[in-house]
């Protein structure tokens, strides 16, 4: 089984999701009752395409008891940060020692940057300025409440390009680190990123035991209960229909114990498969094959890009998430660079691997609101850095944006304000458009 993902948007937050207990072991473990998730995400610099670190342990940082714990990781973990933009993901789940914290050490090394030099992706020298990151935060008190502990790295703040062209980069990561905890009772179902919403969470399903089953992420393993409510896709229409070894992407909710439970299950590819995500950076006319920018995978590759094949056997679709879309298309005469994409390749070995199945997903863009036309609480027109890796790609310099109904907004769009928004970019007639679901002022 080899799983790849590349992504088109610029920046990602890694989450530790965290539980107290009263003892002293620090065990990584499955969600249950008083664990802690720790997350990953990012604020974006909006000229790189791929930026990627192994972080192989992660250890807080006590105020009371004044003592430090044990490395949280259960294993090293390559993290690719751009496509996390405006977003958090699962690092670990952890089993942390009631107290209180106030600073954190995060070990990384090998750090990989792709960048944009006029329409081509380039991957650049990258140095790392030292292995070892201390972060200093407010005080997080670690109970016996469900938690979760969010790192977003500041990307703009943690690389220094040399260009243009670019051709090196200086990294020296920067992270922000906040805590939240899991929904009470009768509120499960509302959370957001940031504090229990899992969201396209992909993996190889590890084992099965309904009504529940483990899937195992490139950094740790996540078991999930289903219910009847649970929605099975792609293939499968109840949980017997998943075997060990398929490749899942799954959105859920976590309880007010911990515990997660999935709200939708898909099965991106049977065992062996291929999966890819991950940024357009040409496209061939007629269509029979689509470059995209290499951000993960499973296998350790070094592409800087890869081909993915298509034919008239493709079936395109849009991974609409929590949106409600139905007007707007995605297919084989509407799609363009930058936009970014899933790509499910079954079990075939041919090259270029041959899609079976090319989904639209959301990415993230940072711009500056337009005075005109004046930005509306429905939508508004986002300002594109043309030296930005989807300027560069794309060539537009602004995006028309519609705010999704439901949408998350942390920020009202303001005329002359520099926002990051999250959600589909769509491409018809040669022009681009964006639905968002998400919004802030923290590119």
């Amino acid at each position: 089984m080899k799983r790849l993902i590349w992504s088109a948007f610029l920046g990602a937050v890694f989450t530790l999701l965290l539980t107290g207990c009263g003892g002293g072991n620090n065990t990584t473990m499955t969600a249950s009752p008083g664990n802690t998730v720790i997350q990953t995400g990012d604020a974006v610099n909006d000229q790189i395409a791929k930026f990627e670190l192994t972080i192989s342990s992660i250890t807080l940082t006590g105020v009371s008891p004044t003592a430090t714990t044990g490395n949280l990781l259960s294993r090293p973990s390559e993290v690719e940060f751009t496509h996390q933009a405006g977003t958090f993901e699962p690092l670990t789940l952890a089993n942390v020692p009631q107290g209180t914290y106030n600073g954190a050490t995060v070990t990384v090394s090998n750090p990989t940057v792709v960048v944009i030099n006029g329409a081509t992706p380039a991957k650049v020298t990258a140095t790392l300025s030292s292995t070892t990151v201390n972060v200093a935060f407010a005080n997080i008190t670690v109970g016996t409440s469900p938690q979760f502990i969010n790192f977003d790295l500041d990307l703009a703040g943690s690389v220094i390009l040399n260009g243009p062209p670019i051709t090196a980069a200086t990294v020296n990561p920067k992270f922000n680190v906040t805590s939240t905890t899991a929904p009470s009772a009768g509120n499960e179902g509302n959370e957001d990123h940031e504090d229990g919403e899992l969201e396209d969470v992909h993996g190889a399903v590890k084992n099965i035991s309904a009504p529940n089953f483990t899937v195992t992420t490139k950094s740790t393993d996540i078991t999930l209960a289903t219910d009847a409510n649970t929605q099975f896709k792609d293939g499968i229409t109840q949980l017997s229909d998943l075997k060990v070894g398929d490749i899942v992407a799954v959105d859920g909710i976590t309880k007010s114990d911990g515990t997660k439970l999935a709200t939708k299950v898909e099965r991106e590819s049977g065992q062996n498969g291929e999966e890819a995500e991950g940024l357009i950076s040409a496209l061939d006319n007629p269509l029979t094959k689509i470059t995209i920018v290499h951000q993960v995978d499973s296998s350790n590759m070094t592409a800087t890009t890869l081909d993915i094949g298509v034919n008239s056997s493709t079936v395109y679709s849009v991974r609409t998430d929590k949106l409600n879309i139905s007007s707007s298309v995605f297919d084989a005469t509407h799609i363009g660079k930058g936009q970014r994409i899933e790509a499910d390749a079954g079990s075939n070995t041919t090259t270029p691997v041959m899609a079976s199945k090319v989904k639209l997903r959301e990415q993230a863009l940072v711009g500056t609101v337009a005075a005109s036309p004046a930005p509306t609480s429905s939508g508004f027109t986002l300002n594109i850095n043309a030296s930005s890796a989807f300027g560069s790609l794309t060539g537009v310099t602004s995006v028309p944006v519609t705010i999704a109904n439901g949408a998350t907004l942390k920020t009202t769009p303001t005329a002359g304000t520099t926002i990051r928004v999250r959600g589909l970019v769509f491409f018809n007639g040669g022009a681009y458009s964006m639905i968002a679901v998400r919004g802030d002022d923290n590119p």
